[in-house]
């Protein structure tokens, strides 16, 4: 017995997608309980980080909940929309599995999917591609439960741990082309730029490469494991869609019983 483990990435028209399309060099990680989404945003420079969180909290009434220069977590509460069809949803009713964070980045969102099988999985693409472009990043079947077991379901922040020292070397590292083949330049140069010297640089740059690949080693471990095969690009299936955007400065809208102040039991919502 084996199960279907996916890696798929979507462009469709959504109010979170767009606004990743609007932000393309923010980082969006999404967890959801089914009654409110949670966003950790993450962008290169605190303006865009600042630019991210207004329009969020502007289009979406989001709250934020913590904050600093380059990060923001951000609650929204109970933002909903009746079409097109989330990815989420369709997943829920496919019978298939959705291990958060979902991740948008530069207009596009990509889920990690879970099936019972390889053909209950292809139904929800082929369901997902009514909605828009699919590009399959990665696909296994998985007789044993090492890798899901190993693949957070909170999974830690890429930078989390890294200390603002840790951060300047690497960055210092990139500027001095250290890393390029060949390098453009030296270990003495770029600890030059970060303003140490070369063994103080080298030992924080080793911490920071360290703290890099642990915060991703659970998701390096999965790619590892799964077959070696290019991604695979399935065009959007039907006509366009517009693209749907969450009125300016409104209040989030409630669709189905909810509008009535109730919930049913067990329905899916929209995102």
């Amino acid at each position: 017995m084996a199960i279907a483990d996916a890696r798929v990435r979507v462009h469709h028209p959504c109010p979170y997608c767009d606004l990743s399309v609007r932000f393309p060099r923010a980082l969006l990680l999404l967890w959801c309980d089914n009654r409110r989404d949670t966003f950790l945003v993450s962008c290169p420079e605190p303006e865009e980080t600042a630019a991210v969180v207004a329009a969020m909290r502007k289009t979406f009434r989001a709250r934020l909940l913590l904050a600093d220069p380059n990060t923001a977590l951000l609650e929204l509460p109970d933002f909903e929309w009746s079409d097109p069809p989330s990815v989420t949803g369709l997943a829920r009713r496919s019978g298939v599995w959705v291990l958060p964070p979902v991740v948008y980045a530069e207009g596009r969102e990509t889920y990690r999917l879970v099936a019972a099988s390889r053909s209950r999985l292809q139904r929800l693409l082929q369901r997902v591609r009514r909605l828009g472009e699919v590009e399959i990043l990665s696909v296994a079947d998985r007789s044993t439960l090492d890798t899901i077991r190993d693949f957070p379901t909170a999974s830690v922040h890429f930078f989390e741990g890294l200390t603002d020292r840790q951060s300047r070397a690497l960055v210092a590292a990139h500027d001095a082309g250290l890393w390029e083949i060949p390098a453009r330049s030296s270990w003495a140069e770029a600890a030059r730029r970060a303003g140490l010297a070369r063994s103080t640089y080298g030992e924080h740059l080793r911490k920071a490469q360290l703290r890099l690949l642990r915060n991703s080693y659970a998701s390096l471990r999965a790619r590892a494991l799964a077959p070696t095969l290019p991604p695979i690009l399935l065009p959007r299936i039907g006509p366009t869609r517009p693209a749907v955007d969450a009125p300016s400065g409104s209040r989030p809208r409630a669709v189905g019983p909810r509008a009535r102040g109730r919930r049913r039991a067990g329905s899916a919502r929209r995102r």
